[in-house]
């Protein structure tokens, strides 16, 4: 160990820091600047002692020996050009950069200049690389200790509120602030609009002739119902919608559908959930039911559910309605439905076959020409699909089977069959 920092110390000049973290995982308990100081000075024992050592005396500017007379001056460190003595200013910078910012816990990253790169690279391959850190880590938390320390805050390197970001050429401070999640459910009351904002595909949001200049194709949604009192209370810059799944534009939903709302780089974390979710329900289109703050993690959890839905569909068909072959229908538990991917949807996804089951069917007529069904279905089924046979696209379907052809269909979401979870949950 001694004869590495002596070669070191020759070649380069190098503060406390920079010297000790070469031994950075020799004894616990020491900072990386008080290993340094330890080497250092034991070296200038040697030195004092009478040792013949080769060595650059600016590494020893400051101390006083006894029985030799060298003469040092001072010189900046060669690795990092004396940065540590600016973590504390660093630290008073990013300070004020949170201020206005609600958060608990932070974590430090750095930006660090490819040349103190190479530097470094070029000290381990003389002294090898056993017990060593690397600059970068020592930065990081050495910058957390000090904001730790003025702020009061704590550090978190798995899930922190805050991630401040310092580059340590330009000085520049970037802060990335965690999203918050909210789960709940949510019940949409009319048809004609969508589940999440649905962006003008012509301008991208900034208004054209084809989306009347709204940047956007539909006035509302879902999405955007939820989240308005959401942005107003975090001063949130936007939101984005994870559901379990989604009901079509025209369809309405009348059971609770379980979603997770993100909302991005919230300003203000602490905020009460009873009070967002009586303020969501003075809309007479959506509803909620349920919110509480989650991880990121349950979106995964979301997305990957296969919940099955009930629905009830009023068909309007052309001709009179046989009624005989309404017990046909039942044909439609019996076997899976083979579907190709709808013409509806076939612009933006691959055209390909699934099969999915119809786990329950009954009917009521209406009329000579209308028909309510109640279909229980396994989660994935395209129902419209299932009624009107999609030109031959799905099979077996309601039209093929009654034999003839559906001009209006009404369809709600009466059920979604969620598992212990999520009725848990909502």
């Amino acid at each position: 160990m001694i004869e590495n920092a002596i070669k070191v110390l020759k070649k380069w000049v190098l503060c406390d820091h920079c010297l000790g973290r070469l031994f950075a995982q020799l004894l616990t308990g020491l900072s990386n600047e008080e290993r340094g100081r330890i080497i250092r000075f034991f070296i200038a024992f040697l030195l004092d002692s009478g040792q013949k050592i080769e060595i650059n005396p600016s590494n020893f500017y400051g101390i006083k020996f006894n029985n030799i007379n060298l003469e040092t001056k001072a010189e900046k460190c060669f690795l990092c050009n004396d940065f540590f003595k600016t973590k504390r200013d660093i630290a008073e910078r990013i300070k004020e950069k949170l201020s206005g910012i609600e958060f608990k816990t932070f974590l430090i990253g750095s930006k660090i200049p490819e040349e103190m790169l190479k530097k470094e690279e070029k000290i381990w391959e003389m002294v090898g690389i056993d017990f060593v850190e690397s600059i970068k880590s020592e930065i990081n938390r050495e910058i957390g200790k000090e904001v730790k320390e003025i702020m009061k805050k704590d550090f978190d390197e798995k899930n922190p509120d805050v991630t401040v970001i310092v580059d340590i050429e330009s000085g520049k401070i970037k802060v990335e602030i965690r999203s918050l999640y909210i789960f709940g459910g949510y019940k949409k009351l009319v048809r004609g609009i969508p589940q999440a904002k649905w962006i003008c595909s012509k301008c991208k949001g900034k208004g054209c002739k084809y989306c009347k200049g709204e940047g956007k194709l539909y006035k509302t949604s879902v999405q955007e119902i939820i989240e308005m009192p959401l942005l107003k209370e975090t001063k949130g810059k936007k939101s984005y919608i994870h559901a379990a799944g989604r009901e079509d534009i025209d369809a309405r939903c009348l059971d609770y559908r379980p979603f997770v709302i993100e909302i991005e780089s919230p300003l203000k974390r602490s905020i009460s959930l009873r009070k967002i979710e009586s303020e969501i329900n003075k809309s007479k289109k959506v509803k909620v039911k349920g919110l509480t703050f989650v991880s990121k993690d349950l979106i995964k959890f979301l997305k990957a559910a296969k919940l099955d839905k009930t629905y009830l569909a009023l068909i309007s068909f052309e001709k009179k309605i046989d009624r005989k072959k309404l017990k046909e229908l039942k044909i439609l538990e019996k076997e899976p439905i083979v579907q190709k991917t709808p013409l509806r949807i076939l612009h933006r996804k691959s055209d390909k076959y699934r099969k999915r089951l119809v786990k329950k069917i009954s009917w009521k007529v209406l009329s000579d020409k209308k028909l309510m069904l109640k279909i229980t279905a396994q989660s994935g089924l395209y129902i419209k699909e299932l009624i009107t046979g999609d030109e031959g696209r799905t099979k077996p379907s309601v039209c093929e089977i009654l034999g003839n052809r559906a001009k209006k269909i009404v369809l709600d979401v009466i059920k979604i069959h969620k598992n212990s979870f999520f009725n848990l949950k909502i």
